[in-house]
């Protein structure tokens, strides 16, 4: 870390303050993860009050910050402020893959750890690396939809079509960067998914209980449903930047191993079947 490594940094968003903890930065972040919030809000229908933005505010200028970091579109209004109130900030909308190696790269160079940070983003590169020679060479990729949010039915984009893909799957059709899209069940019928996982925003760990999503109309003619081949995955590996996509994508292609390339049935933290 060089001398011009800051020691004063608000990070309102766990994944960046996880990214400056690998850089060396624990001792000089206060989280304020009470401002972070994982679940949609559609376009143009924030009804946050004016006082929470003014709380907000007023905390994190009080500790008179060298830099004040945001995550997603959820805090871009955040970000707007603070900036107008003359603090430096940095905000990141990560949506691929290379865009969350960047967000290594990024962060470094706000908090003055650049080559801190050009050793994370070639860690993070090589855990991709790894998860590409672990594919079967010619073997078969399923086909795999993961849903981020049930009410309505909504598959997450991003970085989600490169990363499965590089696991070894064949991702439900999503468009170039787009972040998520709710889902028709003509959709769900025409692609007909072999392997569903839940993601689900807002969740804990392997706890999220799918039997509503179940029993949507239709599902029972899906091919994951028919075999049974229902998973959640912690939502916090693959719903946020940062190294631990790693192990949420490892975990994906445990599932599609043990179900199509012959892997042996592994227990794992990070996954449960959801019907058996």
């Amino acid at each position: 870390m060089n001398s011009q490594a800051l020691h004063r940094i608000v990070s309102l968003a766990p994944p960046l303050t996880e990214i400056l903890g690998y850089l060396g930065f624990s001792h000089q972040v206060t989280e304020m993860n009470e401002y972070f919030d994982e679940t949609p809000i559609p376009e143009g229908e924030d009804n946050r009050p004016e006082y929470w933005y003014t709380m907000a505010e007023e905390r994190v200028l009080s500790l008179r910050p060298e830099l004040v970091l945001t995550l997603f579109p959820n805090q871009w209004e955040l970000h707007r402020r603070f900036k107008e109130k003359g603090l430096n900030t940095l905000h990141l909308d990560p949506k691929s893959i290379r865009d969350v190696e960047d967000c290594f790269r990024l962060v470094g160079k706000a908090a003055g750890a650049g080559e801190e940070a050009r050793q994370l983003a070639l860690d993070f590169a090589g855990g991709i690396a790894g998860l590409k020679e672990r594919v079967p060479g010619g073997g078969y990729r399923p086909k795999l939809y993961c849903e981020e949010w049930s009410v309505p039915p909504t598959a997450p984009g991003g970085w989600y079509p490169d990363l499965m893909s590089d696991s070894g799957a064949h991702y439900f059709p999503m468009l170039s960067r787009e972040l998520s899209r709710v889902v028709r069940l003509e959709e769900m019928l025409m692609f007909d998914p072999e392997i569903i996982i839940f993601v689900v925003r807002g969740t804990e760990g392997t706890s999220f209980n799918p039997d509503a999503a179940l029993k949507r109309m239709g599902w029972e003619k899906i091919n994951a449903v028919k075999k049974r081949r229902l998973y959640t995955v912690d939502p916090a590996l693959l719903n946020r930047p940062g190294l631990r996509m790693i192990e949420g994508a490892k975990a994906v292609q445990q599932i599609m191993g043990q179900n199509f390339w012959g892997w042996p049935i592994a227990n794992s933290p990070y996954f449960r079947k959801v019907v058996d």
